[in-house]
C-alpha cells in the first residue's frame, strides 16, 4: 500500500509541474510557437496566391475556349444560312456543304473542348475534397 501512496505522491507531483509549466510557459516555447505560426501564415499566403494563379489560368483558358467557341457557332450558323439560300435557289453546290460540314465539325470540337476542360476542373476539384477528408480523417485518428 505504501508503494501505491508513494506512486500517487510522484504522479501528483508530476502533474503538478506540468501544469506549472503549461501555466507559465517557456519562453523557448512561445518563441517557437511565434515563428510556427508565422511560417505558417506565410505558407497559406504562398498557397492562396498559387491557388490564385492557377484559377486566373484556368480562367483565361476558359476564356479562350469559349471565344473559340461562340466562333465556330457563328461560322455554323452562317454556313448553315448559306445552305438554306442554297436549297431555296436550288443550287447546292459541293463547297458549300462542305463548308457546313467543316463549321460543324469545328462546333464539335469546341464544345468537346470545353467539356473537356471543364471534366478536368471537376476532377481537379474533387481530388482537392477528397485529399481534404483524407487529411481530416487522419487528424481524427
Amino acid at each position: 500500500m505504501t508503494e501505491i501512496t508513494a506512486s500517487e505522491r510522484r504522479l501528483s507531483a508530476a502533474l503538478d509541474r506540468i501544469d506549472q509549466l503549461l501555466e507559465t510557459g517557456s519562453p523557448a516555447a512561445a518563441r517557437q510557437l511565434a515563428a510556427l505560426t508565422a511560417e505558417r501564415d506565410a505558407l497559406q499566403a504562398q498557397l492562396a496566391a498559387a491557388q490564385a494563379e492557377d484559377m486566373s489560368a484556368r480562367l483565361q483558358t476558359l476564356s479562350e475556349q469559349a471565344a473559340r467557341l461562340a466562333a465556330a457557332n457563328e461560322d455554323l450558323m452562317a454556313a448553315n444560312r448559306q445552305l438554306i439560300e442554297a436549297q431555296e435557289t436550288g443550287g447546292i453546290g459541293a463547297d458549300e456543304t462542305r463548308e457546313a460540314l467543316e463549321a460543324e465539325i469545328e462546333a464539335l470540337r469546341a464544345a468537346r473542348t470545353a467539356e473537356m476542360t471543364q471534366m478536368g476542373d471537376i476532377m481537379a476539384e474533387l481530388e482537392r475534397l477528397l485529399a481534404e477528408d483524407g487529411e481530416r480523417k487522419d487528424g481524427e485518428s
